[in-house]
């Protein structure tokens, strides 16, 4: 994991469930362990962590889906796929409305 000047200013919207699967198995709700990464401030404790941080021990294979909710109730999501183990889980930033200039 390395510091990073993206989200140390970062406030995030709540993650509201993170699911984790393999083709053919059951998502699994990964909600509670994500959120320790993301956070009390929802910036992601200010880091950016490799794959292996996140989801050790899974590899491409694995797909992925976080979700969140802001303050007016709109829904931000984002999913992809396990990458390699020291490759940086880069998760994008959700930008509420009133902020997009």
């Amino acid at each position: 994991m390395i510091e990073s000047e993206y989200y140390k200013d970062y406030k995030g919207p709540n993650l509201t469930l993170a699911q984790l699967w393999n083709h053919g198995e059951q998502k699994l709700d990964i909600t509670e362990y994500i959120k320790e990464y993301y956070g009390p401030n929802n910036n992601w404790n200010g880091k950016l962590y490799t794959y292996d941080d996140i989801f050790h021990n899974k590899d491409h294979k694995y797909k992925f889906k976080v979700t969140f909710v802001d303050d007016t109730g709109r829904e931000h999501w984002f999913h992809g796929m396990v990458g390699e183990p020291n490759q940086y889980f880069n998760p994008p930033l959700a930008t509420p409305m009133n902020q997009i200039s």
